[in-house]
């Protein structure tokens, strides 16, 4: 637990550690448990989730596979660090990544190399949008009786009506509203690619060029968080 101010300190061993993810859960009662928001995945090691269900997977995340320390037992594995903050689920918390080491290596691209921080410190759920549209260009706009022209991205607090997280399109519409990432208008906002070999709108399948210039790049959740957060994903394929 973290009080105002405080903060956790995680051990990482000098022979590396793998497919790691870290997120911050808050509104918990006093065993850290039946949160507010946070509780995406079954509890460990007893499993199952808070009585009221478990949490939409949509909190502001820390992903990392840690290499092996330099002159340790595992010298010969790769010494290197790999790391990303993603908005892709959507938000919770706002945050910021301070590196420390050899950060002239980090982030290489064809103009160069190093990165210092990851800077999300002003992710605010008040620009949550309560009005997006996920019709896809007008493709499909009603869905069960839910208007497509107008959706609500923000995960309300039923008992304080206070705003918990922001669901990104995606997860709106594959798992809270249940639709199928390959089918439209899901497809144009999840762009899965099952067969990049052979990608067809038809088989369920977008390409990288196509997510890129398709509807996702014009909604309010992506714009949003790129005038916030320069640099964050929002979407697969996304260039920040």
């Amino acid at each position: 637990r973290a009080l105002p101010g405080g903060y956790v300190d995680y051990v990482i061993p000098a022979t590396g550690l793998s497919g790691t993810r870290f997120w911050a859960k808050y509104g918990c009662d006093a065993n850290g448990k039946n949160c507010k928001i946070g509780d995406q995945m079954q509890y460990y090691p007893e499993g199952g989730c808070p009585t009221k269900g478990c949490t939409p997977p949509i909190d502001s995340l820390f992903e990392a596979t840690f290499g092996c320390k330099k002159g340790s037992s595992c010298a010969n594995s790769s010494p290197t660090t790999w790391f990303d903050t993603s908005q892709v689920d959507g938000y919770t918390i706002p945050y910021k990544v301070t590196l420390n080491g050899e950060t002239n290596k980090c982030d290489c691209t064809s103009s160069g190399c190093g990165l210092k921080t990851i800077d999300a410190t002003r992710l605010d759920l008040a620009k949550c949008p309560s009005g997006e549209n996920l019709s896809a260009g007008g493709k499909v706009t009603n869905q069960n009786g839910r208007s497509l022209t107008n959706v609500d991205l923000r995960m309300i607090d039923k008992d304080t009506n206070s705003v918990l997280g922001c669901l990104s399109p995606c997860k709106k519409l594959s798992w809270e509203w249940g639709l199928n990432e390959g089918t439209v208008p899901t497809l144009y906002y999840c762009c899965p690619t099952p067969n990049p070999a052979n990608c067809q709108i038809g088989q369920g399948c977008i390409s990288s060029e196509g997510c890129r210039n398709g509807p996702v790049i014009n909604t309010q959740f992506v714009n949003s968080i790129h005038q916030m957060a320069p640099g964050i994903y929002t979407y697969a394929y996304d260039d920040g």
